[in-house]
C-alpha cells in the first residue's frame, strides 16, 4: 500500500494593508465633500443665526438680547466644531476642516449682515468689521481644533471599518 502524496496547504496571500480601511479621497473628491458638508452645517448656523436676531428683536430686555447672543455663540462654537470633525474624517486631511470654517463663516456672515441692512437690531448693528472678523474667528478656530483632534484619534486608535 502507497500512502497518499503529502500536500501542503496553500501560503495565504499577503495583506498589503488592513481590508477596512477605505482608500484616500483623490483632492477634488475631497473638496467636494468638504463643500457638501459646508453647505449642510453652515446652514444650521445661518438658521441659529437668523433666529436669535429675530428673537433680539421682538424682546425690549437688554438682559434677554445677551441670553440670546451668549446661546447663539455656544451653538455656532459647537455646529464649526462638528464641521471640523466631519471633515476631517470624511477627507482625511485636517487643514480642510480651517477652510470649511472659513468659508461657512463667510457665508454665515454673509446672510446675516444682508438680514440687518432689511430689519436692523434693536440698538443698533454692530460694525462690519468687528462682526466679520469675530465671526471668522468663531468659525475657523473651532472647526480647525476639532478637525485637527479628530484627525490625531483617527492615527491613534488605528483602522476601522467605515
Amino acid at each position: 500500500m502507497q500512502s497518499p502524496p503529502k500536500t501542503t496547504p496553500p501560503v495565504p496571500p499577503r495583506r498589503t494593508g488592513d481590508p477596512r480601511t477605505t482608500p484616500r479621497l483623490t483632492l477634488n473628491a475631497a473638496l467636494l465633500a468638504m463643500a457638501r458638508s459646508v453647505i449642510l452645517i453652515g446652514g444650521l448656523v445661518i438658521i441659529a443665526d437668523l433666529a436669535t436676531l429675530a428673537l433680539s428683536q421682538r424682546t425690549t430686555a437688554q438682559d434677554g438680547v445677551g441670553q440670546f447672543d451668549a446661546a447663539n455663540l455656544i451653538v455656532n462654537v459647537v455646529l464649526f466644531s462638528m464641521l471640523g470633525a466631519i471633515v476631517a474624517r470624511q477627507t482625511g486631511l485636517f487643514y480642510l476642516s480651517a477652510l470649511a470654517g472659513l468659508l461657512a463663516a463667510l457665508i454665515d456672515a454673509a446672510v446675516v449682515i444682508a438680514a440687518w441692512t432689511a430689519a436692523p437690531r434693536a440698538g443698533g448693528n454692530p460694525p462690519l468689521d468687528e462682526y466679520l472678523l469675530q465671526n471668522v474667528a468663531f468659525g475657523v478656530i473651532p472647526a480647525a481644533v476639532s478637525g485637527f483632534v479628530s484627525s490625531l484619534v483617527d492615527r491613534v486608535s488605528g483602522p476601522r471599518s467605515r
